[in-house]
């Protein structure tokens, strides 16, 4: 006779439960929990310990108040530490977007003097995404306001690119002009002439 084995073979396949849910959990409950529990033993450890050295009850109760609050003040304040870098980020990535929108300034011609102005009266606010900085939408932003203020760029002469002279021509006259013929000029020869 063939026996029922409530045992399954290692061929056979493995009924998989249809309908059961996992359990849902609050891991805030949870957390809660292994907190008080930790604090618990933490307390009873510390008691047992103050007890060994032959303290009263007032003074485990005062020295484990000195122990927790030494413990709080060595625990590190996580929300201001992620505050702190949060903010360190912003003003690396404002230098970026600062230092970027000068050079694209410089790019479209804007006058050195005028360059911080340009740099207050741009929106940036659609610059940067996810912390790098889009440059099309820089350079839009920097186009903008020279289109507002077209005032803002250079003259075309005081941006001509070229050699601009400095100092003397090297005939005596420092302003490029030819010096005046009608001045006797003195020759120096054997018969001063």
């Amino acid at each position: 006779m063939a026996e029922n084995n409530p045992t399954p073979n290692q061929n056979e396949p493995q009924p998989t439960p249809q309908g059961n849910p996992a359990p849902a959990f609050d891991y805030d409950k949870l957390a809660s929990l292994i907190n008080g529990k930790q604090s618990v033993a933490e307390d009873t450890v510390l008691k047992s310990y103050f007890k060994e050295q032959g303290l009263s009850a007032d003074e485990m109760k005062q020295a484990i108040g000195a122990f927790k609050e030494q413990k709080a003040k060595n625990t590190p304040d996580i929300a201001k530490m992620q505050s702190e870098v949060e903010s360190a980020n912003n003003a690396k990535l404002t230098a970026e977007v600062n230092q970027s929108a000068t050079l694209e300034a410089v790019k479209q011609g804007v006058d050195v003097a005028s360059i911080p102005y340009v740099l207050k009266m741009a929106d940036f606010s659609a610059v940067t995404a996810d912390g790098k900085i889009n440059t099309e939408k820089l350079t839009e932003a920097v186009k903008k306001v020279l289109d507002d203020i077209p005032a803002f760029k250079a003259k075309a002469s005081e941006n001509a690119g070229g050699v601009q002279k400095i100092g003397g021509d090297g005939n005596g006259t420092s302003d490029g002009t030819k010096q005046n013929s009608s001045v006797p000029t003195k020759k120096w020869n054997r018969f001063n002439i």
